[in-house]
């Protein structure tokens, strides 16, 4: 069966739709018109009817009743007075005036009422009714029945009339509805026939077009669907490998500071290498997907150009790589300043270096930048390495290929380096190229459009160099244990305090009963994801603070994922956090981030001051002061510290290992004390004397005695299930600690703070 083209079908059913859907309207609109009239026709003989019917009443009235009881008499008279009041109005008097006869029926009727009135008029002012003025109303009366009767029997003539002719009408506009279908009935055919016609000699082109569409649209969903899959894969896969190897990392980066033997250091320097190599390929894996996927975005900053190539090559400059120097040659007229993506474009001259490096044996690498037109800088990274062979050239650009797969099987990578570097420079408004010659080493260079600034060179450095970084009390959301544990030892090595929680609940708990300076959030959590904890927190946030203009109140919220595509940063903005840090990360790196925010609740420290300051306890405030009893007789007569404790532990332990056990004890000190809280207020007394004997053990490990005493006291009231008195003694339990802190400062533990 042959099928009309699309078009053509949908022209002819248009067609028919707009004819049959004017037949409609018009039907509609005239039997709506058809309805109105009737409506008028009906009122008019309602009214007419009621006339007739009045006047026969009075009529009757007038010649029964009595010469003394009138009043009914004129009460007939004004309501036939009213019905011809009717008559003169509106659509019924347009209708009387229509014919003759009627109009000269309506002034006789006129005529007559006008001297009824003047028969009635004396009797309404208390006139009685004579004989002589009954026969002259019943007369009257009569005359104007008969004059009704007529006005009535011309109404109902006029009204078959129209009604004729509605009929007439109606038959007239079905032949020309019929005429109508007939005609397109005929042109629809014709229409029909045309089409069939000019569709069979297009079929076998349609069908032969449509077969080779539908092959080339499932060729492209198939490779679009594979490339995906592909990209996805990738995006996965990098993102699950990350998070465990931020564990890796982290604490690889906190082994180095154990106290090792040669052979336990040379471990951990193989693994910190391997775990480097590996974040290597997957940051190479993800960088490619992102290009892939069209993700790469280009930022515009002004950045000193020198500085930028100085902190870029001094880990090549600093040591000496086997036989290999390095050298560095920039232009004497390169700008101070320029205008670009200074991430970027580190990121590309180490992929060259690192690549130049890594096939080069013998002579040297070169890094030369220089200035070339139209405001642009070229970059050239010479080697003295292998070289590539003029057929490898192009193809090393090519996504997981290498030129020489001997030397690929030396070095670790995943041959993603120059196809990132050539799409990064691509991205920038260059192009990246290479000359090379097999056995004499290869030349890699490119252009890039880096407007000059005015800015001085110094000011950009300046701002660029970090400041020491302050102590901070910092909140730790994570929900993977490794992760809380890894993070909390890195912010105490960097010598901040910190509390950990594993969800968002928790996280706003936290928040709502202490003060902090930042918070790391971990963005994929259960419970409540970190995303959510945000945008609650910040509701909240608002709430508290508005009105009050104080800018300085809003907490900062760092977000640490392993997903640091654009629209994960994207989504953590928009949720309400500060800035992201992606897995895995470093001590310097976490060092950095805290660097960009100020510390508000714990101010920078100095030799007076505690090392640990408790967090706030203002839901704890209205808690009554601790009382004497047998407990603080104890804790009085206690010392804050074990003296013999101290001396085994300096002399089992050195004493870089004893001061990271007791910055640890310290910084965990204010979670614990909040734990305790917690616990008190839910009634867990279970959770309580947990938490209590987990603090015991810490505190008689490093002879801690003044704790100890009180947390004894805290376990026997917990296991009793007593509520009253464990208040006061957590709030002596907070302030011991706070001593406490000032002790082992005082025992020079923690001398390197000062």
């Amino acid at each position: 069966m042959l099928k009309l083209p699309y078009r053509s079908r949908v022209a002819a059913t248009a067609t028919v739709l707009f004819f049959v859907a004017a037949l409609v309207a018009g039907g509609l609109t005239f039997d709506r018109q058809q309805e109105l009239q009737h409506r008028i026709l009906d009122t008019v003989t309602w009214n007419l009817y009621q006339f007739d019917r009045m006047v026969r009443e009075m009529r009757i009235q007038a010649a029964e009743v009595s010469a003394d009881d009138i009043d009914s008499l004129v009460l007939d008279y004004e309501i036939l007075h009213g019905r011809s009041d009717l008559l003169r109005q509106g659509q019924t008097r347009d209708f009387l005036r229509q014919t003759s006869a009627s109009q000269e029926l309506y002034r006789r009727a006129e005529q007559l009422i006008d001297d009824l009135g003047g028969r009635v008029e004396p009797l309404e002012q208390g006139g009685r009714l004579l004989d002589d003025d009954r026969d002259a109303l019943k007369q009257t009366l009569g005359q104007l029945q008969n004059v009704s009767r007529d006005m009535l029997l011309q109404h109902k003539a006029s009204v078959a009339e129209l009604r004729t002719q509605d009929t007439q009408s109606m038959l007239r506009l079905y032949g020309v509805v019929l005429a109508c279908i007939v005609l397109i009935m005929v042109t629809g055919t014709v229409l029909v026939l045309a089409l069939m016609r000019e569709g069979r000699a297009h079929t076998l082109k349609a069908e032969l077009l449509q077969a080779q569409s539908r092959a080339l649209k499932e060729a492209v969903e198939r490779a679009e669907n594979a490339s995906r899959a592909k990209s996805d894969f990738m995006a996965i896969m990098s993102h699950e490998m990350r998070t465990p190897l931020s564990g890796v990392m982290g604490m690889t980066d906190l082994l180095r500071d154990e106290s090792l033997s040669d052979q336990g250091k040379r471990h951990i320097e193989g693994l910190e290498a391997s775990a480097t190599g590996l974040r290597s390929v997957i940051n190479d894996v993800l960088d490619y997907t992102r290009l892939e996927t069209g993700r790469i975005e280009v930022e515009r900053e002004l950045f000193a150009l020198r500085h930028m190539l100085d902190q870029t090559t001094l880990g090549y400059r600093s040591q000496r790589l086997g036989d290999v120097q390095f050298l560095m040659r920039l232009a004497p007229d390169l700008p101070a300043c320029v205008e670009g993506d200074q991430h970027r474009l580190r990121q590309v001259l180490q992929n060259l270096l690192n690549n130049a490096f890594k096939f080069t044996r013998q002579g040297f690498v070169m890094l030369r930048v220089s200035c070339a037109q139209d405001q642009r800088i070229a970059f050239v990274v010479y080697d003295t390495g292998c070289g590539i062979s003029q057929l490898d050239v192009e193809r090393i650009f090519e996504p997981f290929e290498q030129s020489d797969p001997v030397m690929a099987r030396r070095h670790d990578g995943a041959g993603l380096g120059l196809p990132i570097a050539r799409s990064l420079v691509r991205a920038m408004g260059g192009d990246l190229k290479v000359d090379s010659q097999l056995g004499s080493g290869s030349r890699f260079w490119f252009e890039l459009p880096l407007p000059a600034s005015d800015q001085k060179e110094e000011k950009v450095e300046v701002a660029s160099a970090p400041a020491p970084l302050a102590p901070h009390h910092v909140l730790v959301v994570d929900d993977n244990l490794l992760n809380r544990e890894l993070v909390a030892s890195m912010l105490a090595r960097l010598g901040q305090s910190c509390e950990v929680v594993s969800n968002g609940e928790q996280a706003l708990q936290a928040l709502s009963q202490r003060d902090f300076d930042l918070v790391l959030m971990d963005l994929q959590m259960p419970v409540m994801d970190g995303l959510e904890t945000t945008r609650r927190w910040r509701e909240r946030e608002a709430a508290i603070h508005r009105g009050d203009g104080d800018d300085d109140a809003r907490l900062p919220i760092i977000a640490v994922t392993a997903n640091v595509l654009p629209e994960h940063r994207r989504a953590s903005r928009e949720a309400g956090m500060d800035d992201l840090i992606g897995k895995p990360f470093t001590r310097q790196d976490l060092g950095q981030v805290l660097g960009r925010f100020p510390s508000r609740v714990y101010p920078s420290l100095d030799p007076d001051e505690n090392f640990w300051t408790p967090p706030s306890t203002s839901a704890h405030e209205g808690a009554s002061a601790p009382t004497q009893t047998a407990t603080e007789e104890r804790v009085a007569s206690a010392d804050l510290l074990s003296r013999t404790t101290l001396q085994e532990l300096r002399s089992m332990v050195s004493a870089d290992a004893l001061e990271r056990m007791v910055r640890g004890y310290l910084a965990r000190f204010p979670a614990r004390i909040a734990r305790l809280y917690t616990a008190h207020e839910e009634r867990d007394f279970d959770m309580l004397v947990g938490e209590a004997r987990e603090l015991h053990h810490a505190s008689t490990t490093l002879g801690c005695t003044a704790v100890v005493a009180v947390v004894e006291a805290i376990i026997e009231h917990g296991e009793m299930g007593r509520h009253e008195p464990l208040v006061p003694l957590i709030k002596e339990l907070e302030d011991i600690g706070t001593r406490t802190g000032l002790a082992w400062r005082t025992t020079g533990v923690l001398d390197s703070f000062r």
